[in-house]
């Protein structure tokens, strides 16, 4: 039998009350762009995500996530096999 681990907070409640807020930390961030928090840190690390920081808090602003998933490549359409 599988337990959950008590610390890590279930997807889905994280996702709801994430709908709520204007400011985002990294995992709630990840779950609402459906990336990895790995790939968000390389972004920040880059330059490419823009954070605010309130103390030791790291948050990533509604915009800043929108304008970083817009700035991506367009995927380009693979030719059917």
């Amino acid at each position: 039998m599988r337990r959950d681990h008590p610390e890590m907070p279930k997807r889905e409640p994280m996702l709801r009350n994430a709908a709520e807020k204007l400011g985002l930390t990294v995992p709630e961030a990840a779950v609402l762009s459906s990336l990895g928090q790995t790939s968000l840190y390389k972004a920040i690390k880059e330059g490419r995500l823009r954070i605010r920081k309130y103390g030791t808090r790291t948050i990533i602003t509604r915009a800043d996530l929108t304008s970083f998933l817009e700035s991506l490549p367009e995927a380009t359409k693979q030719p059917e096999r």
